[in-house]
């Protein structure tokens, strides 16, 4: 049955999910600390993106930064290129989210997929 004012708290708050040996805590991308960031992000461009004239660098720029800013929240086991331990933070997970064009579709069809979220939710409800 549709429950309309089901309060899914993962949807800011992100669960942790895995993937190429590292675990990531991931936040719905519907959340507004993305929406806000992303649109913060997108105003200097606004005109160009209105044309449809922003240059796919820039609008990759301003989507990892979004990102990094309000979806991906935090990690665990994440090594650098030298296979050091890096630990999160919103500038890392930037570098990381441009430099890996696969770990940022990952990121963001992740976030963007609402049952990642809900699973999480009927898990936690059969634990308690």
């Amino acid at each position: 049955m549709f429950e309309f004012d089901a309060d899914l708290k993962t949807v800011d708050t992100g669960v942790w999910t895995e993937w190429g040996g590292s675990q990531f805590l991931i936040a719905h991308i519907s959340n507004m600390k993305f929406q806000r960031a992303l649109a913060r992000l997108q105003q200097p461009y606004r005109s160009k993106i209105e044309r449809g004239t922003l240059d796919p660098k820039t609008n990759r720029d301003i989507l990892a930064k979004a990102l990094a800013e309000g979806v991906l929240l935090g990690w665990r086991d994440v090594v650098n290129s030298k296979k050091e331990p890096t630990e999160y933070s919103i500038e890392n997970a930037h570098i990381a989210l441009v430099k890996s064009v696969e770990f940022r579709d990952f990121v963001a069809e992740f976030a963007a997929n609402l049952m990642n979220f809900r699973e999480e939710q009927l898990e936690d409800l059969g634990n308690s």
